[in-house]
């Protein structure tokens, strides 16, 4: 990097903008020696803003005293140069549109490093795509939840089922209405199940079945009698559910990002935020169940790589397949037929 002393640069800095303008190679300016500041082009400068926007580590370096009082753009040669009022940080213009910026060492520093972390997310257009193609081929996490389909669909061993992320099952159990006393005791399926045969009672289609599964909270239940609240607060960052109304042959999906319903329809500023759920047997083998500027466009590529990959012939079956690879969901099998896992009765239940 070409270096050159403050008190020269400042005399003339046409010359090392005009150098910065056409290489796009950086300049230092230093101070008895000492680096004190960096010219760069305006671009490079707008790609570390843009990238150090997503990760904050820390405030940014700010000069505390003016070197300079800001008197008004200077011209020289085809520049004008407009100094900040800290005196530091200062920008060249070039027939109306800016050519370079120069910024403190200690800046440019906190610039580079959070723009690094920034960039760690980011994929430009062609290298999503093929990401996108690389996780929908992956196979599913665990025992996958295409099993369940055919029963859900009878609403068989639950109507309702959700994936919740970011919180525990027994904190999302709790805040759906779960009784704590099951909670903290650990009460099976398999033993409400039992309890029902010997006494006669219905209370298995009224519990809340809960575990944990690739990452999610998953919950299993029936909802006929409102016991089950169905609010988190505040909403998680990521929620599925599946829902099952056989007598109407109503079958829903929807998903929502940190409380923000993803629209299986391309939205316009004119229509509702929310215009429907999206129903199940709308989905038709081999065609794309969502335009691709939907919000839910992304699980196209999975649910062809499902019909590709898996051998489910069913609709619904196959759209379940396709969440397995779009979001690593999974179901218990030999659990939930044994009735090995966790389960709570409402906590306002009559006798």
């Amino acid at each position: 990097m070409t270096s050159v002393e403050l008190s020269a640069f400042m005399a003339d800095f046409a010359t090392a903008v005009a150098h910065v303008e056409e290489t796009g190679e950086r300049v230092s300016c230093t101070d008895g020696g000492a680096p004190r500041a960096v010219l760069l082009c305006a671009s490079d400068l707008a790609e570390l803003e843009h990238f150090a926007q997503r990760n904050h580590d820390g405030p940014r370096p700010r000069p505390t005293a003016a070197r300079e009082k800001s008197l008004g753009p200077v011209p020289q040669g085809p520049y004008t140069r407009y100094l900040h009022v800290d005196g530091v940080r200062m920008t060249f213009v070039r027939e109306r549109a800016v050519a370079a910026e120069l910024r403190s060492v200690e800046e440019l520093d906190w610039l580079e490093r959070n723009a690094a972390m920034g960039r760690q997310g980011y994929m430009d257009p062609k290298q999503a795509a093929a990401f996108k193609e690389f996780l929908a081929r992956q196979p599913p996490v665990g025992d996958g939840i295409a099993w369940i389909a055919g029963s859900w669909q009878e609403q068989r061993p639950f109507t309702v089922l959700e994936f919740i992320k970011g919180r525990t099952c027994e904190e999302v159990a709790l805040a759906y209405g779960a009784d704590p006393q099951d909670v903290a005791d650990g009460l099976l399926l398999h033993q409400v199940r039992e309890w029902d045969e010997r006494g006669g009672s219905d209370d298995v289609d009224r519990v809340l079945v809960f575990g944990e599964a690739g990452g999610w909270t998953w919950l299993g239940y029936h909802d006929f009698d409102h016991a089950i609240s169905r609010r988190l607060d505040p909403p998680p960052p990521e929620q599925i559910t599946l829902t099952a109304t056989s007598a109407k042959g109503i079958y829903d999906f929807s998903y929502s990002k940190d409380g923000e319903y993803q629209n299986p329809y391309p939205l316009d500023d004119s229509l509702d935020a929310r215009r429907d759920m999206y129903e199940l047997i709308w989905y038709t083998p081999s065609e794309a169940p969502f335009a691709p500027d939907a919000p839910l466009g992304f699980l196209n590529p999975h649910m062809r790589r499902a019909e590709e990959s898996t051998e489910w012939t069913d609709g619904i079956a196959l759209f379940f397949a396709g969440l397995e690879r779009a979001f690593g969901v999974s179901l218990p099998q030999d659990g939930i037929t044994s009735g090995n896992v966790c389960c709570a009765r409402p906590a306002r239940r009559t006798a």
